[in-house]
């Protein structure tokens, strides 16, 4: 049991800027881990989502911590990260590996239980995040588009119900 809930986030949400000020207050983050493709950006484009700079703006007027944390490509990733003035972590291993969560949480400078990992994929941003004790947070993806190896993954979160509960339907 205790390794299902591993794939399990602690908190879902239909996008990042639902992630408000208040509710990390109230939750007791200051730091936030953010995946980049499909949380940050659609997977297909190099810019961020239309509200994400003004979300980010928030978050950090709010002091809280921000470190982009990516398997995506290097150039989208340093754009992003210029774009926002968020800094980025690359690992040498990607996620859902150790190493790059690591790395982020020196990065961030807060212990773990003051910081979650904001991602789309359960396979790899809430996995990982969860077996390191960093509270999760699941966002809807910005795009139905994906990397190839991603369709994996999400095939995976369908077979295994990692995202809603077998034989829900997900509300239109």
């Amino acid at each position: 049991m205790a390794a299902a809930l591993q794939f399990r986030p602690d908190h879902k949400f239909s996008r990042v800027g639902d992630i408000t000020p208040e509710v990390l207050h109230r939750l007791g983050v200051r730091g936030l881990i953010l995946d980049l493709d499909n949380t940050l950006t659609r997977w297909e484009e190099d810019r961020v989502a239309p509200a994400v700079p003004e979300w980010v703006g928030a978050l950090k007027q709010a002091g809280i911590r921000l470190v982009i944390l990516s398997n995506g490509l290097r150039e989208k990733q340093e754009t992003v990260s210029r774009a926002l003035e968020v800094p980025l972590v690359r690992a040498p291993l990607p996620k859902p590996f150790a190493a790059g969560f690591v790395k982020a949480l020196e990065v961030i400078g807060l212990p773990r239980e003051e910081v979650a990992m904001v991602g789309d994929i359960v396979m790899t941003d809430i996995w990982g995040a969860n077996r390191l004790g960093i509270r999760t947070m699941l966002v809807e993806p910005l795009s139905p588009r994906d990397f190839p190896g991603t369709k994996v993954w999400r095939a995976l979160e369908v077979l295994f119900c990692l995202r809603r509960p077998c034989g829900r339907k997900p509300a239109p």
